[in-house]
């Protein structure tokens, strides 16, 4: 939305603040004045569309303004720190002034998009509506308030408040806590919060009244975001910062640290200077700080934010600026599932009545996912608001249509493309699925699949058979316990593979469909709770493009992951001796490497096949027990206490869930088996080691980490250590020939391999791990696409296909 553009008045004492808000509306022409007297002047000559002043002599200035610029948008800045200001504009308004308030201690980027809101405001839809219909419930100062609502637009309302309330109670700026509107006893909208933009005593044909205009935000506040992930390699840095110039992302500067001041860079471009990275660029404002000083850099970018600290390098007195780039970019994400935009095949739409005004409406969506859409409506119009709360039809592809709750989350403007001719732009709502269908999500992730790829489809239905031929002739060669050639596990590893991979939340398979039918697979498995693990990738041989369709596989089944909202963690692992994940994967975990948020350890596989006698068992060994409780709660103490926080979350480590029990219901409710059992040594005072051992139905697993052990040895040089890991060795092996095993197989770091060998395990070989936070996802597919683009020579499809701006 926008209104036409024209001159924007900006009175204020303080040259670096007029600065500050000239910068701060990038899209108008800005006319900045010292004075109310010379603002005068201005006024005479040429009748400004918006006028912000300070709130002195604030009563005088408006007739002023009511007689050379009747038709302006009147806007005060004023500290809340500010008594007098205050006092001066309750008393405009209890005058009848007409005018908006904002706080002095906003940000550049914060005014902007204030100010912006409230032109978009004044062009917007406003519906008058029977005051008997809608009731308004608030809270002001910590004091609940009932009203009831005359007016609604899509940046707020107007409300009548009983006569004994004082307008000093409602002065400009004051804030709404837990605004919620209702017509009829039905929620029709719930913000958190909204500003009132003026207060005056009315007196109408029911009496006096206390009249307030109030207007809440565009989007509704975010849920707590993840922490950020740190970009560090430079060359990273630097091309994601092209990247989101080629864009016309908007790139904000201010002093470290300060956010008082904050101005917009305008044409700003990248050049390497002596090796070093600078941003060059202009900028109408001013920030009191000299050559040399470190300030912060920010941006936005396909619903993901970037920061950074860089040098001032240079300043000019006409307003141009070099700046280095940061070293380092912080990238926090503010959206939870990715969005696709449908393709012609795969058309969705989605049907309710207005909010307000009741009116039938149906909008094709402009992107989608399985938590939410958006799509577009004219705000010139149509009343949306966010907040509000829509019963809708969402029609799928194949011509169904389920039922589902809409909340509407945010409403932005589309692009003008360049138009300036005074009308009002589309606005995009961007909405959360509340209900949804399985039947519904199936449709919309089956078209995600098509989106990324068209060649890639869903394989849980595929035969078993033809996945395992394919695995035979991609030469997968590791199955210690399923070798090519024995076909009588087959009709036990089509079970698992049937519900496993049915339901889509114990896990995903995914094949790869050429011209010669299968060309690659690959699957994904809730191995944990909060843990998508990547597993059986084959892709045929020979076939050109081979590293394409692996490229392609990985990164839209580590999307499916995302898909998954309880999904926290993401997991690969891949042989140390196989080149092409070794060097890929490596290189991307390291590069990605985050404290606290990603893991990267190695460990080695052995296994012991299972004769059908049980051989005697050593003497002399301590005695091992089933864990408890109070075990469990060591382990998860111990691991943290070695900074393993990654490894406690993402392998349901913590105190509540060591056993699995909660994910093994959700496996028993596809008819499979997942479980957890620890065995224990005691030591004086604490144990001396700790055997997990993983259970599950054969087969979730190729090379089985779900039936296999792991050691924790807090202290390896303790004298009884030795004895109590070949205990627990001994015992974990009972385990799997009471489990009817075919071997016992261990995880284990390079200490423990050695009696393990004496015990009889075989070494199979050295693998590599890697865990990372969904926070990364966004940006591993990005650092995946790049290597694949390098490494393989072939362009990768782009898949930046959301809309930004939500």
């Amino acid at each position: 939305m926008s209104v036409p553009i024209r001159d924007v008045l900006v009175v204020h004492p303080n040259a670096g603040r007029r600065a500050a808000l000239a910068s701060a509306l990038p899209s108008y022409r800005v006319v900045a004045v010292e004075s109310k007297k010379e603002a005068a002047f201005r006024m005479a000559d040429a009748a400004p569309a918006l006028i912000i002043a300070p709130p002195d002599d604030a009563r005088l200035f408006l007739r002023q303004v009511a007689h050379t610029a009747p038709d302006a948008l009147r806007v005060f800045i004023c500290s809340k720190s500010d008594p007098a200001g205050l006092a001066e504009l309750v008393q405009s308004a209890a005058e009848g002034h007409v005018f908006s308030v904002l706080d002095e201690a906003l940000s550049g980027p914060e005014l902007g998009r204030t100010i912006s809101h409230l032109l978009q405001h004044r062009g917007s839809a406003f519906a008058t509506v029977p005051p008997g219909a809608y009731s308004v419930h608030f809270e002001c100062n910590e004091q609940g308030y009932a009203a009831r609502c005359v007016e609604i637009g899509n940046f707020g309302a107007t409300l009548l408040l009983p006569s004994d309330v004082p307008a000093s109670g409602f002065p400009p700026g004051a804030t709404l806590e837990g605004v919620r509107i209702e017509r009829e006893g039905q929620l029709l909208l719930k913000t958190t919060w909204a500003h009132v933009q003026r207060a005056q005593p009315v007196t109408d044909e029911h009496g006096p009244h206390l009249r307030v205009g109030i207007s809440w935000a565009t989007a509704m506040h975010p849920p707590p975001p993840v922490p950020g992930v740190t970009m560090e390699e430079q060359s990273e840095v630097v091309a994601t910062l092209r990247k989101g110039l080629r864009r016309e992302a908007v790139i904000w500067m201010q002093r470290a640290n300060d956010s008082s001041v904050q101005l917009r860079l305008e044409a700003p471009v990248v050049e390497m200077v002596d090796g070093v990275a600078v941003l060059r660029c202009h900028s109408t404002g001013m920030l009191e700080c000299a050559v040399g000083d470190e300030v912060d850099l920010f941006f936005e970018m396909g619903g993901q934010s970037y920061s950074g600290v860089g040098q001032l390098l240079a300043s000019g007195v006409d307003g141009s600026l070099a700046v280095r780039v940061p070293r380092a970019l912080v990238i926090r994400n503010w959206r939870s599932l990715p969005r696709f935009k449908p393709g012609p095949d795969n058309r969705f739409l989605i049907s309710f009545l207005a909010p307000v005004t009741g009116q039938p409406t149906t909008r094709a969506p402009l992107d989608l996912s399985v938590g939410g859409l958006s799509f577009p409506f004219d705000a010139a119009s149509e009343i949306i608001p966010a907040g509000s709360r829509l019963d809708a039809t969402l029609l799928l592809p194949d011509g169904t249509s389920t039922q589902c709750l809409l909340e509407v989350r945010s409403i932005h403007a589309l692009p003008s493309d360049g138009r300036q001719d005074g009308g009002l732009r589309p606005f995009r709502a961007g909405v959360r699925f509340s209900g949804l269908a399985q039947v519904a999500r199936d449709s919309i992730l089956r078209a995600f699949m098509s989106s990324r790829c068209e060649a890639i489809s869903d394989g849980s239905h595929v035969p078993f058979q033809d996945i395992w031929r394919l695995m035979e002739e991609a030469r997968y060669r590791f199955h210690p316990d399923y070798p090519f050639g024995d076909d009588s596990p087959l009709p036990m590893l089509e079970d698992t593979h049937r519900k496993v991979y049915g339901s889509g939340d114990l896990g995903r398979s995914l094949i790869y469909t050429g011209a010669k039918g299968m060309q690659g697979n690959i699957a994904a498995l809730r191995i944990h709770s909060r843990t998508w693990l990547v597993q059986h990738l084959a892709v045929r041989p020979g076939v050109r493009r081979n590293e394409q369709i692996s490229y392609d596989l990985s990164n839209l089944v580590v999307e499916l992951g995302e898909v998954q909202q309880d999904v926290e963690f993401i997991r690969y692992s891949w042989r140390k001796d196989n080149r092409w994940p070794s060097r890929r994967m490596g290189w991307l975990a390291r590069a990605m490497e985050t404290p606290g948020l990603s893991m990267l350890r190695h460990f080695s596989y052995l296994r012991l096949p299972l004769d059908p006698q049980t051989p005697p068992a050593p003497q002399g060994l301590p005695r091992v027990r089933d864990g408890v409780r109070t075990d469990y709660v060591w382990i998860e103490l111990h691991l943290r206490d070695r900074g393993e926080l990654v490894r406690v979350l993402c392998e349901d480590l913590l105190t509540d869930e060591v056993d699995l029990s909660g994910l093994s219901a959700r496996y028993a409710s596809q008819g499979l088996h997942r479980r957890r059992r620890v065995f224990v040594v005691d030591g004086e005072y604490t144990p001396l080691a700790v055997a997990l051992s993983e259970e599950a139905t054969p087969g979730l697993n190729l090379i089985e980490k779900t039936n296999a052990f792991w050691l924790i040895v807090p202290n390896r040089n303790h004298p009884q250590a030795r004895a109590a890991t070949q205990a627990l060795i001994q015992r974990c092996v009972e385990h799997a020939r009471e489990r009817g095993r075919p071997s016992a197989i261990a995880l284990v770091d390079d200490e423990e391999i050695e009696p393990l060998q004496e015990a009889g395990f075989e070494n199979l070989g050295r693998f590599s791990e890697w865990i990372f936070h969904r926070s990364m996802i966004r940006r591993g597919c990005e650092l995946w696409r790049s290597v694949f683009e390098r490494l393989g020579g072939t362009p990768a499809p782009d898949w930046e296909t959301e809309e930004a701006g939500e």
